[in-house]
Protein backbone atom coordinates (compact mmCIF):
# COMPACT_ATOMS: atom_id res chain seq x y z
CA UNK A 1 0.00 0.00 0.00
CA UNK A 2 1.14 3.54 -0.69
CA UNK A 3 1.26 6.27 1.91
CA UNK A 4 0.04 8.86 -0.60
CA UNK A 5 -3.06 8.45 -2.71
CA UNK A 6 -2.46 7.73 -6.39
CA UNK A 7 -4.63 8.00 -9.47
CA UNK A 8 -5.73 4.64 -10.86
CA UNK A 9 -3.91 5.32 -14.15
CA UNK A 10 -0.65 4.83 -12.22
CA UNK A 11 -1.46 1.12 -12.39
CA UNK A 12 -0.20 0.84 -15.97
CA UNK A 13 3.35 1.95 -15.14
CA UNK A 14 3.31 0.12 -11.82
CA UNK A 15 2.57 -3.19 -13.55
CA UNK A 16 5.62 -2.71 -15.77
CA UNK A 17 7.78 -1.84 -12.74
CA UNK A 18 6.59 -5.00 -10.97
CA UNK A 19 7.34 -7.06 -14.06
CA UNK A 20 10.94 -5.81 -14.00
CA UNK A 21 11.18 -6.81 -10.33
CA UNK A 22 9.86 -10.28 -11.16
CA UNK A 23 12.44 -10.64 -13.96
CA UNK A 24 15.23 -9.52 -11.65
CA UNK A 25 14.41 -12.33 -9.19
CA UNK A 26 13.77 -15.01 -11.80
CA UNK A 27 16.16 -17.92 -12.26
CA UNK A 28 16.71 -19.63 -15.58
CA UNK A 29 13.71 -17.82 -16.99
CA UNK A 30 11.39 -19.05 -14.24
CA UNK A 31 9.60 -16.55 -12.05
CA UNK A 32 10.39 -16.92 -8.34
CA UNK A 33 8.26 -14.01 -7.13
CA UNK A 34 4.88 -12.82 -8.28
CA UNK A 35 4.04 -9.16 -7.64
CA UNK A 36 0.42 -8.29 -8.34
CA UNK A 37 0.00 -4.52 -8.32
CA UNK A 38 -3.42 -3.06 -7.93
CA UNK A 39 -5.46 -0.45 -6.18
CA UNK A 40 -8.26 -0.36 -3.68
CA UNK A 41 -11.32 1.87 -3.64
CA UNK A 42 -14.19 1.97 -1.20
CA UNK A 43 -16.08 -0.42 -3.49
CA UNK A 44 -13.49 -2.79 -4.94
CA UNK A 45 -9.99 -4.20 -5.29
CA UNK A 46 -8.51 -3.99 -8.80
CA UNK A 47 -5.45 -5.92 -9.97
CA UNK A 48 -3.31 -5.47 -13.06
CA UNK A 49 -2.25 -8.23 -15.42
CA UNK A 50 -0.74 -8.68 -18.86
CA UNK A 51 -3.23 -11.45 -19.67
CA UNK A 52 -6.47 -10.64 -21.44
CA UNK A 53 -9.66 -12.47 -20.55
CA UNK A 54 -13.39 -11.89 -20.90
CA UNK A 55 -13.76 -10.04 -17.60
CA UNK A 56 -10.64 -7.87 -17.94
CA UNK A 57 -10.51 -4.34 -19.32
CA UNK A 58 -7.60 -3.04 -21.39
CA UNK A 59 -5.87 -0.03 -19.82
CA UNK A 60 -2.97 0.53 -22.21
CA UNK A 61 0.64 -0.61 -22.74
CA UNK A 62 -0.47 -4.28 -22.72
CA UNK A 63 -1.96 -3.95 -19.22
CA UNK A 64 -5.43 -5.18 -18.30
CA UNK A 65 -7.43 -4.49 -15.12
CA UNK A 66 -9.52 -6.97 -13.21
CA UNK A 67 -11.95 -6.32 -10.39
CA UNK A 68 -10.85 -9.08 -8.02
CA UNK A 69 -12.94 -8.36 -4.93
CA UNK A 70 -16.01 -6.19 -4.39
CA UNK A 71 -17.04 -4.57 -1.14
CA UNK A 72 -20.56 -5.48 0.00
CA UNK A 73 -22.23 -5.60 3.40
CA UNK A 74 -19.06 -4.50 5.27
CA UNK A 75 -16.86 -7.16 3.71
CA UNK A 76 -14.87 -7.89 0.56
CA UNK A 77 -16.56 -10.56 -1.52
CA UNK A 78 -14.87 -12.86 -4.02
CA UNK A 79 -15.87 -13.19 -7.65
CA UNK A 80 -15.81 -16.33 -9.83
CA UNK A 81 -12.29 -15.48 -11.09
CA UNK A 82 -10.79 -14.34 -7.77
CA UNK A 83 -7.48 -16.12 -7.17
CA UNK A 84 -7.33 -18.36 -4.11
CA UNK A 85 -4.74 -16.11 -2.40
CA UNK A 86 -7.19 -13.22 -2.37
CA UNK A 87 -10.00 -15.33 -0.86
CA UNK A 88 -8.11 -16.07 2.35
CA UNK A 89 -9.64 -14.59 5.49
CA UNK A 90 -6.32 -13.06 6.58
CA UNK A 91 -5.89 -11.34 3.22
CA UNK A 92 -9.46 -10.03 3.26
CA UNK A 93 -8.79 -8.55 6.71
CA UNK A 94 -5.71 -6.72 5.38
CA UNK A 95 -7.77 -5.22 2.57
CA UNK A 96 -10.49 -4.20 5.01
CA UNK A 97 -7.90 -2.36 7.10
CA UNK A 98 -6.50 -0.72 3.97
CA UNK A 99 -10.03 0.33 3.01
CA UNK A 100 -10.52 1.97 6.42
CA UNK A 101 -7.25 3.89 6.02
CA UNK A 102 -8.36 4.98 2.54
CA UNK A 103 -11.77 6.02 3.86
CA UNK A 104 -10.11 8.22 6.49
CA UNK A 105 -7.73 9.77 3.96
CA UNK A 106 -10.63 10.57 1.65
CA UNK A 107 -12.58 12.08 4.55
CA UNK A 108 -9.61 14.31 5.44
CA UNK A 109 -9.22 15.37 1.80
CA UNK A 110 -12.89 16.27 1.61
CA UNK A 111 -12.66 18.29 4.82
CA UNK A 112 -9.56 20.16 3.68
CA UNK A 113 -11.15 21.01 0.33
CA UNK A 114 -14.24 22.42 2.09
CA UNK A 115 -12.16 24.91 4.07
Amino acid sequence: FFEKLRNPDFLINLKHICYEIEKEFSKEGKRKVNVDPGYITLSKLVLATFKDFSHRIYLGKNVFAEVTLIYQHKNFVELPWTYRDYKQKEVIEIFKKAREILKEKLRCLKQSSNI
